[in-house]
Order: structure tokens, then sequence, then C-alpha cells
């Protein structure tokens, strides 16, 4: 249990939704008798009371409570700022307070001091920070690299601007082989926050202080999401934290450092969640009033379809740096947007060997929104079962001469449930005749390609019954993997969750009674089919038996 009573020197993480400018510290710092003073040899009953004084002597104490972001000045700052030396911005500023402080006739002998956020120390790079307090260790490759990492910091200020404005290059985006420069200047962390140092000089009294005996007590960091990080932890009860000179008296200090914020009572805390309820409510009241009481409805019988899906790979094709064109098909009844975007090129990808294969990853994202109505006046048409849209890929390949390859057509086709769908499509080409097209292929560039890529499925010119490809020569390649997010939206899914009906006016509309008509048909043909047969076979046994007769009566 002694390990609980240990002081923490790790960071510690607080959420609050109070103001920031409550919040307060009580910070005690301790002076202990030095580590190298070697007692008297002198008998202790003849020098009890010169040790007593040693000790009142060589104890020193001081304790403050310190506001978020409260400037408390040390003493080389104080003697820096006493004298007026044309300061301008911020230090013109501080001279005025130390001015101000001196001014009252007493000149502050204070340890503990602070840096806030607008200060230089504060602006620096941040320190190496160490998990423990062993003087042997060293800190890690992420540590010193985070080191250099700056932050975004809360505030509006001309310097707080230039600091967060990193360097955008208009040409060049991508830099395979970025500067050391360029890193600490664009490495910004996304979290804007500011910061608060409480600070402690060691020096002696008698002398003047030096910045090398300035320590660190603690590391105060507010996040704009209000996420309070404290270096070190409160104490909590816990042992106060040693700190030690780096001078030769080798002197020893600890220190507290503990929530001092004043604390609500019950009163207070019913109040502000009443006051919480009351925002929350009326927020609640703003959003209904932007949003409304329904959703944008289609208009009746017509399917809202919204399809958001990915291009996500490419395998095992047979040139590398490859890129995709896609387009989506509309079949009879489907509509879309004027400005609904229907076609897309990705990026160029290199390709990478995972097992066996060379996959190009695309992530390519797209999105398109159609609505489908058969407003046919043909009761044939009305009857036809609804084909869902196709998505037609093509991947080309394009090397470091500029030569254009056509790797492979396919195409995926929508599907007609709603849910998430993960597809894997293969690909084939078209091949010449002869040799001489994939010479002309390998050396110059440039493939057979389709003039019409619904080939790839149907042909949008197809109007017959029968399809035949039959004499058309292709070549397997490779295949692509599709991601597809499918929504629907129709009035008749309203009616049916409020009347509790079935959806036979939908799927009238759609086709879909068409389809279970078809298949009644067939299995109504079936029947009539196999009652053919069994008449067939009762007919043949009769005969059978009429022959078998006749040849006994023969016979006798």
């Amino acid at each position: 249990m002694a390990d609980l009573y240990e002081p923490d020197f790790g960071a510690a993480y607080y959420r609050s939704k109070d103001p920031v400018k409550n919040l307060k510290f009580n910070v005690q710092l301790d002076r202990v008798t030095s580590s190298n003073i070697v007692p008297s040899s002198e008998p202790e009953e003849q020098n009890g009371d010169a040790h007593s004084m040693a000790n009142e002597i060589q104890k020193d104490s001081e304790q403050v409570v310190i506001v978020w972001q409260e400037k408390i000045f040390s003493q080389r700052e104080i003697e820096t700022y006493r004298v007026d030396n044309n300061f301008d911005g911020l230090e013109r500023k501080y001279h005025e307070e130390v001015t101000a402080i001196l001014s009252r006739g007493t000149t502050p002998n204070n340890r503990i001091f602070t840096y806030v956020d607008h200060d230089n120390f504060s602006q620096s790079d941040e320190n190496v920070f160490y998990m423990t307090n062993s003087p042997s260790e060293t800190p890690t490759v992420l540590a010193e690299k985070m080191a250099h990492l700056r932050r975004r910091r809360v505030g509006g200020g001309k310097q707080t601007r230039q600091r967060n404005t990193g360097f955008v290059p208009k040409v060049n985006i991508v830099d395979s082989q970025p500067s050391e420069d360029l890193r600490n200047r664009n490495h910004i962390m996304e979290a804007p926050s500011q910061v608060m140092y409480i600070m402690a000089d060691l020096s002696p009294r008698e002398r003047s202080a030096t910045p090398d005996e300035e320590v660190i007590l603690g590391i105060v960091a507010l996040d704009c999401n209000g996420v309070l990080c404290m270096r070190p932890d409160f104490n909590r009860g816990r042992k106060p934290y040693v700190v030690e000179t780096s001078s030769f008296g080798k002197e020893v200090f600890e220190y507290t450092i503990e929530h001092a914020s004043k604390v609500m009572n019950r009163q207070e805390q019913d109040k502000e969640m009443k006051m919480y309820r009351e925002v929350y409510n009326r927020h609640k009241d703003f959003l209904q009033a932007c949003v409304g009481d329904e959703f944008e409805m289609p208009a009746p019988d017509v399917l809202r379809l919204l399809v958001y899906g990915e291009i996500e790979s490419a395998k095992n094709f047979e040139y590398d740096d490859l890129y995709c064109h896609f387009f989506v098909d509309l079949p009879k009844f489907w509509t879309a947007e004027k400005h609904q975007q229907l076609s897309w090129v990705t990026q160029t990808c290199s390709t990478k060997v995972e097992g066996r294969d060379d996959v190009a990853h695309f992530s390519f994202p797209f999105s398109f929104e159609l609505f489908y109505k058969n407003d046919s006046v043909n009761e044939d048409e009305q009857d036809e079962v609804p084909h869902f849209p196709l998505i037609m890929l093509e991947v080309l390949s394009l090397d470091s001469f500029k030569r254009f390859r056509t790797e492979g057509y396919t195409y995926v086709a929508v599907p007609n449930a709603p849910g998430s769908k993960k597809i894997t499509s293969h690909c084939w080409r078209p091949i010449g005749m002869s040799v001489a097209s994939e010479l002309r292929r390998y050396f110059v560039g440039g493939s057979p390609e389709l003039e019409d890529q619904t080939y790839t499925a149907i042909p949008s010119t197809f109007q017959g019954s029968h399809l035949s490809k039959y004499g058309f020569r292709t070549e397997t390649t490779g295949e692509v993997t599709v991601n597809l997010n499918v929504m629907m939206q129709a009035r008749a899914f309203m009616e049916k969750k409020s009347q509790k009906r079935s959806l036979g006016s939908l799927l009238d509309n759609l086709g879909v009674n068409a389809v279970q008509a078809n298949i009644a048909s067939v299995l109504e043909a079936f029947k009539k089919a196999r009652q053919r047969m069994m008449q067939a076979r009762e007919n043949a046994e009769k005969e059978l038996t009429k022959t078998t007769g006749r040849s006994v009566e023969s016979a006798a």
C-alpha cells in the first residue's frame, strides 16, 4: 500500500465544462536541509540550540495560490523590466506592471513564479519529458521527435497567427524527400491549446538569480475541447515532489501542487444542471425547426436510390501505375438530376506486392442519386422486371513514357436491396487477331478498345431477345474490388409502417410482381408438362397391355 502514497510524475488529464478562469492552484515550496551538510563533531548536548537555529535558517517555505494564466514575475524578470529600455508590445506591458509593483515600496522576494501562454518561454519548442527521475535515463526516438512538434495556441494575436501558418506549396505538394526544416515548419498538432508553466527560482537568496537555477514545477495545458493536462498530477495527499539544484550546494526542495478552485455546493450544482437542461432543450427545438417534422420525400410511385461507393483496389494486372475510368449506365425509366455527376476517373496508383498479388489501393470515393418511375402507358412495359443501374469500369495503365494501355473491362451491378456490399469483379480485355497487336501494346502502347463500353454487359443499342458474343476474342486480366452502400426511399415504405399492409403498390410499380407472375407461369408450365407426361405414360402402358394380350392369344 505504500506505493499509493508515492508521487505521480506522469501526466493526468481532466475534462471540465466550467470556465477556465475559475481554475486555481495551491503551490507550496519548502527547502529542506542540504544533502551535503556534514554534522558538527561537537557533542549534541552542547550544540542543541545551534542545530535548531541552523535548521530554522535552512528551512525556507513559500505558499501561493495561482489563478489560470496569472503572471507572477521572477526575481530575474523584475531586474530586467524595472528599468525602461525602450520596450514595446508585451515587454512594455511587463515594464508597467513591474513599475507598479515596485512603487508600493516593497521588493518581492518570491521563489515561485509563472510563465503564461504568450511568454517567449512558452512559445519555444516543447521540452523532452522523461518518464522517470533517473539521471541515467535517455529520451526515446519518439520523445525527441515529439519535442520539435509545435502546438497551435488558442488566441488571435499576430504572433500566434504567424506561428500557426504553415507553408503550402502551389506545385509539388508531395515531397518525397522533405528536409528537416520543412518538417519542423509544417508539423503542427491539430488541437489548439493554451499552456502555463509553474516555475521556481532555486538560487540562494543572497545572490542574483540565473536561468540555470530556474526549474519547472508543473506544466498545465488546456486544449479547445476542454481537456486539461496536468504534468505532474495533483498530490492529493501523496508525498511531495522533490527537486534538487545543480549547484555545488545540492539544495533539496520539496513542493506540492493542489487543486484550489472553489467547490460548488449542492444548490449551485442543481441550478447549473437546470440551466444546462434549458439550453439543451432550446438547442433541440432550434434543430427541429431547422430540419422540420418530416424528411424530404420523393414523389408518389417514385423510388429514390442513393449510393455511396468506393473503388477500393485493383490487383493482378499486367502493368503498373493503374487508374480507373468508370461511369453509371442508366437503364430504362431511371433518371438523375442535371447536376448529378455520373462519370469519374481515379488517381494513378502504383502497385505493391502483398503476398503473391500486385495490389493498387485507390480508396476513391464516389456517390450518386437516381430516381426510378415506370410511367409507361404500355401494359407490357409496366409488367417488365426493373433493371438496376450498372457501373461500367475500365482499368488503364500509364507508364513513364506516357504510354496508355487498356488493362481490363468489367461492370458492377448496383444491388437491388439496401445495405453494404463488397463486390470483387473480374476483368477482361480484348485482344487482336495477330501478334502485331501485342507487340504494338508492349513497345508503342495502345491496345484494342471497346467502341461502346456498355458491351461489357448488355450493349445499350441491343434490342433483341438473345445476345451472342461468340467470336469476340478476350483475355482474362485482374480484378477490381468495389464497396457499395445502398439506400432506398419511397412513400410506400412509410405507408407500410403506418398502415401495416403489404408493399403491393410499390411492387406493382417496380414490376416485382411481374417476377412473381413469371415464376408462377413457369411453375404452371412445369405442372402442365408433368400432367402431359403422366397421361402419355398411361397411354403407353395401355397400348403395351393390349399388344401383350394379342401376342398371348396368337401363341395359344
